[in-house]
């Protein structure tokens, strides 16, 4: 006897979750709906609210600090790479290592990238564009050619 596939098509909007994510407001809906659910003759232990009580604000807790971490993390990012406009940078590419200037400073979702100027053996400029920050090897001090 064959069996038919199941699809996503099948699914109703509301059973598509958008948001892996427990907020505090479905945390008390939840917990709404467990004290009005409960056995009258055996209700929810004190000790046992309490705890679920100091988890959930653990858990927000962690979560403030972490975004707060992200936003530092950053400025720190950004900061440093502005630093590097007209200094000279290392980085490896398929062809060997490349000295070159930071010519400007990006920002993307993912990160700082960098646009290099760098010459050839034939002393021809060329430029890598979009360079990850994460891809730079060694940053020099002074303008070293």
């Amino acid at each position: 006897m064959p069996v038919n596939a199941i699809s996503s098509a099948g699914l109703s909007e509301a059973s598509k979750d958008t948001s892996p994510q427990l907020r505090q407001d479905d945390f008390i809906k939840l917990f709404m709906s467990q004290l009005k659910a409960q056995d009258p003759l055996e209700p929810v232990n004190n000790q046992d609210f309490l705890a679920q009580m100091a988890q959930f604000s653990l858990l927000e807790s962690s979560r403030v600090t972490n975004n707060e971490l992200s936003s530092i993390k950053n400025l720190v990012e950004s900061t440093h790479g502005t630093g590097l406009i007209g200094k000279m940078v290392e980085t490896s590419t398929i062809n060997g290592d490349v000295l070159g200037e930071v010519l400007s400073v990006g920002f993307t979702q993912t990160g700082v990238i960098v646009t290099i100027k760098a010459k050839d053996e034939d002393n021809n400029e060329f430029y890598i564009n979009d360079l990850p920050m994460s891809q730079i090897k060694k940053i020099y001090n002074d303008n070293k050619e």
